[in-house]
């Protein structure tokens, strides 16, 4: 073997015993990091998260978690003060059934709040109801009970959960009723002086479902009726 031919091998040599050193460093079929874990970077950003609004509820909530996805007054829309947040718990059963009704089979817990607007002329409040039972058989038989449809008519307007139904009241406040359920959960929900419109029905009621697929997520509950209006209107 010549001289040159001999220190070509050797710089080989020793590339490749570079490269299996460098193989052996690094870890082996690492997994990669969890939605919403901190990036392998080490900068800590949180990774994107999966905002899929079709996911049922399932998760039975501890009844922190239940409630702190009833929206606060800055999460509803725009005008509206704190009324009360009936955070004590477990709730009434009667809640979530049709009125001078018994409590719905399978009832495990409900959630409520009540928004007062601040205008000095227009009185409208909102009336928010959540339930969960403890399957979604019971859930759907108390949803298809819970509906009043008296003296109402239907709204067309995007569906909130699995299913999902908005009335308009043929009285001459325009009162709208909005009913959802998804999972083990069912809303509803109940806008005075609405004027027939189901905007704020539809936003408010999205933004708590959401709010329990957030904390379902293992995320905290942080969407607000406003982001719900912001992205339907950037899906027209």
């Amino acid at each position: 073997m010549t001289r040159r031919h001999l220190a070509i091998a050797t710089a080989l040599l020793a590339s490749l015993t570079l490269s299996a050193c460098s193989a052996d460093k690094a870890p082996q079929g690492a997994p990669p990091p969890p939605a919403g874990a901190p990036s392998a970077s080490g900068t800590g950003t949180p990774q994107p998260f999966k905002d899929d609004s079709d996911v049922p509820l399932t998760r039975q909530f501890r009844q922190g978690e239940f409630t702190q996805a009833i929206p606060d007054a800055e999460d509803v829309v725009p005008g509206y003060y704190r009324g009360s947040l009936h955070k004590s718990m477990p709730g009434e059963p009667d809640d979530c059934a049709p009125t001078d009704a018994p409590a719905p089979a399978g009832w495990q817990r409900a959630g409520r709040g009540d928004y007062d607007y601040q205008g000095s002329t227009i009185s409208r409040g909102i009336d928010l109801d959540v339930c969960q039972f403890d399957n979604a058989a019971h859930a759907k038989a108390a949803y298809d009970r819970w509906q009043d449809r008296e003296e109402t008519a239907p709204v067309e307007v995007a569906r909130v959960g699995e299913e999902s139904v908005f009335l308009q009241s043929t009285g001459s406040s325009g009162t709208v009723y909005g009913y959802t359920r998804s999972g083990t959960v069912i809303a509803q929900i109940r806008v005075e002086d609405a004027g027939g419109d189901p905007t704020d029905a539809h936003d408010v009621l999205a933004a708590t479902i959401k709010r329990l697929q957030q904390v379902q997520a293992g995320r905290r509950a942080t969407a607000t009726a406003a982001e719900i209006a912001a992205a339907g209107q950037a899906q027209r």
